[in-house]
């Protein structure tokens, strides 16, 4: 017999949302989709969840169960990251959330995060050999993962992601040299790469910020994941888009094949964060990977234990 679960992965930028099946032991897809929850919207300036997102992400996250309970899941499993990690008001969402969905949010460490991106990453490729870094950089973290094949040897979380960039630098529309100066000085002076165990072999980009410059580079306007998955960015790929969106205005980059509006502002600041990344592991491309974070809870759900865990001998 076939058992569904629904992942809701409530995100700093987004809310994505999964449903799968496990068909005796085959694993099967029924529904993903993202949803712009923008949850930090001025979350520098307050450390709080606004008001106005509060309303919208529990609107969103309450459509969302009642789908998913039409769809005859047996669990919905909601997870939070950085966002509900840090908002000294996050507390109250949850317990707003639990009493008008009926659900509880299980609010992930950095470590924990890093930990299922890799899982979900290293889960979806194949002849990937040597020492790998998973990079899964969201709207408010940015989380680096250290292993070979299911191994982790160390992961790293950085309180910095396309959103929070995006608020804190790009005060000019489009952004200026001095924006684009003071943002790159900030990545350079909060992802600290001294931790770093091991040199890395292969490089896999497991987030929107990779995803979407995978999309431009392949001028998609329907999101395809079977050309976005396994497809390669280079180097000189991203520093053409970070050119491209830091001369137009938020206006002009909607309209860039490839980019969701609701990625438009902040794609500078996640193409940004991937190159520096790109640079200090002196690593020339980047796998781009479209099974996310999401997709590592559902497989450790159906799986029913931890794997790999971070840090293991």
């Amino acid at each position: 017999m076939s058992e569904k679960i629904a992942v809701i992965d409530i995100g700093t930028n987004s809310i994505k949302f999964c449903i799968a099946a496990n068909n005796n032991g085959k694993l099967k897809q029924i529904e993903d989709s993202i949803l712009p929850g923008r949850m930090g919207e001025n979350f520098r300036q307050t450390g709080k969840i606004s008001p106005s997102a509060m309303n919208r992400n529990i609107q969103i996250l309450h459509q969302l169960c009642e789908q998913s309970r039409r769809s005859g899941v047996s669990r919905i499993i909601a997870i939070g990251t950085m966002i509900l990690r840090s908002a000294v008001n996050a507390n109250i969402f949850i317990q707003k959330v639990k009493d008008v969905c009926g659900i509880d949010i299980q609010v992930l460490s950095g470590d924990e995060e890093a930990r299922l991106s890799y899982l979900a990453a290293i889960s979806s490729m194949n002849n990937i050999s040597g020492n790998v870094c998973v990079i899964d950089t969201g709207g408010g973290s940015t989380e680096l993962t250290f292993g070979k094949n299911q191994h982790i040897s160390n992961s790293l979380s950085f309180d910095i992601g396309a959103v929070i960039l995006t608020e804190s630098f790009c005060k000019h529309d489009p952004v200026t040299n001095q924006d684009l100066h003071l943002m790159w000085h900030h990545i350079q002076q909060t992802i600290n790469l001294h931790e770093m165990k091991q040199s890395v072999n292969v490089l896999i980009g497991s987030c929107g910020a990779i995803t979407t410059m995978a999309a431009v580079k392949h001028q998609i306007s329907d999101y395809d994941p079977e050309v976005i998955h396994g497809s390669i960015l280079t180097q000189k790929d991203v520093l053409t888009q970070i050119n491209l969106y830091a001369s137009k205005t938020i206006d002009q980059r909607k309209r860039i094949q490839g980019i969701p509006s609701g990625r438009a502002d902040i794609a500078l600041a996640g193409a940004c964060i991937s190159k520096y990344v790109m640079e200090k592991l002196q690593c020339d491309q980047i796998i781009v990977c479209d099974r996310g974070l999401r997709y590592g809870v559902i497989l450790e759900a159906f799986s029913g234990k931890q794997m790999p865990k971070i840090n293991a001998d």
